[in-house]
């Protein structure tokens, strides 16, 4: 797995990509079913900040020749809930029927406040 981290900026929209290789992806069948994400401030946090789904959009799948691309795109509704300088866990649920499958991993990805907020 291989996967770029640029910090999320609250109060920005934030696409967060990982690549798997195909053959990770074929193994879990990442293409099937529903690919859903919860983002929270802490793992036992109650409530999520922000799910997002392949059912809603705000996650995308695109498979290439080598890797298999997924893609969240958080709102900037949703970073602006997330505190700087910290970070924030996920990891992917496939829904297929009555099948609920994690997909092995879990992530923490960074929370960085900009020079730059609150503009209009």
């Amino acid at each position: 797995m291989q996967f770029s981290v640029e910090p999320i900026a609250p109060g920005y929209d934030a696409p967060v990509a990982i690549s798997y290789p195909n053959e990770f992806a074929d193994s879990v069948s990442l293409g099937e079913g529903v690919l859903v994400a919860q983002f929270r401030a802490d793992v036992d946090a109650a409530d999520p900040i922000f799910e997002a789904s392949t059912e809603s959009g705000s996650i995308t799948i695109e498979r290439g020749a080598d890797e298999t691309l997924v893609t969240v795109t958080l709102p900037a509704t949703a970073t602006a809930q997330m505190v700087p300088d910290t970070s924030v866990a996920f990891d992917f649920v496939r829904i297929d029927g009555s099948a609920r499958d994690v997909i092995p991993g879990r992530w923490r990805w960074p929370v960085r406040r900009t020079v730059t907020r609150n503009v209009g």
